[in-house]
């Protein structure tokens, strides 16, 4: 093993002891490793940028990413961090709602990728960015309402009626593009094309409104519009 780091390679052991595991942390909060960029309400840019490289656009926030990032602190016990980030995501969909409802209702086609549901969008306003980006992103939807679902089943967040009709737009959303054979631009954001990654994601996300249902809503708690959001409803989609 070539090593190109000194101090690095001071660290690395064939077995690791509970003080070997701690100093390689100490190392990494020294170097500000596993410091991340956040601003003020709770969301995750994709780079800490200066004015010479604000071009790239990489200030701007990815829904995708917010989530592993909120996952990761909650993992780690900042169960706070966790907990503003998606709070924020659900208020930019909630801003943003108007998206889901148009496709839903047969208003938009859904092949119209910029009338889709912005996944990367400007992190301080919650605005959409008028750049031509392929946010048929099947999986970073997935991912926030998998997360958002866990942290309320585990009492962690407490939802109101409003956030709850949110998950439900979003859950029928995935129905009525068919999220089992729609094309979309996936994780790498390539090409649209049916993307098992992103039909898991979904899964998850049914999966875990399916257990939330079951142990903490009841019977009328999720609904979009006249659709109620069912167990057997569940069950139907997942099977697709």
């Amino acid at each position: 093993m070539i090593i190109h780091n000194q101090t690095i390679g001071q660290l690395i052991r064939e077995n690791y002891s509970l003080s070997d595991i701690q100093a390689i942390n100490s190392l990494l909060e020294q170097q500000n490793t596993l410091s991340f960029p956040i601003l003020d309400n709770g969301l995750f840019p994709a780079a800490e940028l200066i004015s010479d490289t604000e071009y790239t656009g990489y200030s701007n926030v990815w829904i995708r990413d917010n989530i592993y990032l909120a996952y990761a602190h909650y993992f780690c016990g900042q169960k706070n961090i966790a907990i503003n980030t998606v709070n924020t995501l659900m208020k930019y969909f909630n801003k943003h709602q108007l998206k889901f409802v148009n496709i839903i209702k047969g208003k938009v086609d859904k092949n119209e990728i910029m009338k889709r549901p912005h996944i990367r969008f400007h992190g301080e306003t919650l605005d959409e960015i008028a750049q031509e980006w392929g946010h048929a992103q099947n999986d970073a939807l997935g991912y926030f309402v998998w997360f958002y679902s866990k942290l309320v089943r585990e009492e962690i967040i407490t939802p109101n009626a409003n956030q709850l009709k949110i998950i439900g737009l979003i859950i029928v959303y995935f129905k009525a593009i068919k999220y089992w054979q729609d094309e979309d631009s996936g994780h790498w954001e390539e090409d649209p094309k049916i993307e098992a990654s992103s039909i898991g994601v979904v899964v998850a996300a049914l999966t875990e409104i399916k257990q939330l249902l079951k142990e903490k809503l009841s019977a009328d708690d999720l609904m979009y519009e006249t659709e109620l959001i069912t167990v057997n409803f569940l069950d139907k989609l997942i099977k697709k």
